[in-house]
């Protein structure tokens, strides 16, 4: 039987984490349920190319490799923004990094949208019911049964040379704390802790692949071109009667779930006529809902990495020195890092950074400032590797750092360039259009250069910076304009994006779209806040939370 010859209880666009999750669970919850999820791109279950951590499929034929227009913050450059394009979306190419964020940042959200449902403590239930986590040692705050295995450096036996180093060396030296059982899950994120990846003995999980599927009826390669409707009962509101492919063909549905990503949820609505009537109208769309806050409040983490040389390479600290012990089996299971740290910084400057934005001086009260949020996330990996740009060969000789900025207060948008589904989204990200954002990505610098030049770790390990060619290597007392100028140079996504679809704005706490009765949005594009945090663990647990509302069962 073809598709096109039932309605649907539900049509689910899009087979990332959120619509592979939403879809299993719903029919889980009920199986009488006909659902029906649609993937854009390839099945990749079976893709062994691109479960273990030496894959590099960000940037591949799985990957849309959408680009932004031209970022002022970036001094007018343009940079690629990927977004997975296959079963499991976004988990089929990531890092797999597995973090939940502090409680604070879920409070704002609840706050926002005022639902008790999405602080820390509402969402713990889901948090926990996706994952089956890797140790006892913090019941209360993890899952035991779900279907998202989880593993660290410790669990997995890989005993890096440099982990107690730089610890205790390093991050300590930095005045960040250690987190009791090496868990920062808890709800309180400062600080550091071990890395932890959403793998099973070192494979990635396809969420489409982990969750049930049973009696959800799943189309690959088939885009879909826009949501149909029509008046709603008694002539208010739209009701969504399906989804029309790109092939022509209609598909009929009760429910309509876009699961599309934080770029393609906002096109797809615009394309069905959701949206700012204006830029509607300009590309000849008929205008359903006039919703111009579909596409705003884009967010998304930036990243920044930087080359150390070693001191003694010879003596075999990274995964490409030559050490015998990298040879052992258990290094293949996962990324080459042990700890995730997490800073704040000074509430003075940041005050005069609001301040600045904000065109008066913010109160203690002011979400930023009324606790210690965790601004910057500073990473090394024991691995480094640059063709060009600096060249930094596969030697052994390097270890990498990483600034990710999780609180960023630049917002920006998603657009269309034509009334089509074939045309990529216009993605302004709007990087560092603010001074907070400014400052507290030089603070993050700051702290990586501190960690590499000036404490016990940097003095006994590091040698220097190998910067990009006609670049002076980073010093303790560079200058703000050293500062920014690296970053607008060298900066670019992490892969987090966000809003878009904004709860609050354009979809209520239910995830149901302004205007219409049945139809949804599931996936990241509804955050409506910066999380401070990778977004994928807690995409999981949104989804997990959204079959429960849809369900009646939240």
């Amino acid at each position: 039987m073809a598709v096109t010859d039932l309605t649907w209880d539900y049509v689910v666009v899009g087979a990332g984490v959120a619509g592979s999750v939403v879809a299993s669970r719903l029919r889980q919850n009920d199986p009488s349920l006909n659902v029906l999820l649609l993937e854009a791109g390839s099945d990749t279950r079976s893709r062994e190319d691109i479960l273990y951590a030496n894959a590099q499929p960000i940037g591949g034929e799985l990957d849309w490799n959408f680009k932004t227009e031209a970022v002022p913050g970036f001094n007018g450059r343009e940079t690629v923004i990927g977004q997975g394009k296959g079963l499991g979306g976004g988990a089929a190419i990531n890092l797999t990094g597995w973090v939940r964020g502090s409680a604070h940042d879920y409070d704002d959200w609840a706050d926002m949208v005022g639902d008790d449902r999405w602080r820390f403590k509402g969402q713990l239930p889901y948090m926990k019911m996706s994952e089956t986590w890797h140790t006892k040692d913090n019941e209360d705050f993890h899952g035991y049964s779900g279907p998202i295995k989880t593993a660290t450096p410790k669990s997995t036996g890989r005993d890096y040379p440099l982990r107690d180093p730089l610890a205790e060396k390093g991050y300590q030296a930095l005045g960040l704390n250690p987190h009791p059982h090496d868990d920062a899950f808890s709800g309180d994120n400062l600080g550091y802790a071990e890395t932890v990846e959403a793998r099973d003995v070192g494979k990635r999980q396809i969420p489409t692949a982990a969750y049930p599927m049973e009696g959800v009826t799943i189309l690959v390669e088939t885009q879909v071109e826009r949501i149909l409707s029509e008046p709603g009962a008694n002539g208010e509101g739209l009701k969504a009667t399906g989804v029309l492919l790109t092939s022509g063909e209609e598909v009929k549905a009760k429910n309509v779930i876009s699961s599309a990503g934080a770029f393609q949820s906002p096109k797809l609505l615009m394309l069905s006529g959701i949206g700012a009537k204006a830029e509607l109208e300009a590309h000849g769309i008929d205008v359903k809902v006039d919703l111009p806050e579909v596409g705003k409040n884009l967010g998304d983490h930036l990243l920044m990495f930087q080359f150390w040389k070693l001191k003694n390479p010879e003596n075999g600290y990274t995964l490409t020195s030559g050490n015998p012990l990298f040879q052992q089996p258990q290094f293949g299971l996962g990324g080459p890092i042990d700890w995730v740290a997490l800073a704040t910084v000074d509430k003075e400057k940041l005050s005069e950074a609001i301040a600045k934005d904000e065109g008066e001086t913010p109160t203690a009260s002011h979400s930023l400032l009324k606790n210690d949020r965790s601004f910057n996330e500073l990473l090394v990996l024991y691995h480094a590797f640059s063709p060009a740009n600096p060249v930094v060969p596969m030697d052994g000789s390097h270890v990498n750092s990483a600034v990710i900025s999780l609180l960023p207060t630049s917002r920006g948008t998603v657009g269309i360039r034509s009334a089509k589904a074939s045309d990529p989204p216009v993605i302004t990200p709007n990087y560092l259009a603010t001074e907070v954002d400014k400052y507290v990505y030089r603070e993050g610098l700051r702290s990586i250069h501190k960690l590499m030049l000036d404490t016990e770790f940097g003095k006994e390990y590091i040698a220097g910076e190998t910067a990009p060619d006609g670049v002076e290597p980073a010093t303790l007392d560079a200058s703000d304009e050293y500062l920014d100028k690296r970053i607008a140079d060298g900066a670019a996504t992490s892969w987090h994006p966000h809003g878009g679809c904004s709860m609050g704005k354009v979809v209520d706490s239910g995830f149901k779209v302004s205007g219409f009765e049945n139809l949804y949005v599931v996936d990241s594009s509804v955050i409506p806040v910066a999380l401070s945090t990778h977004l994928m663990a807690p995409v999981y647990a949104l989804a997990e939370q959204a079959a429960a509302i849809l369900s009646g069962k939240a």
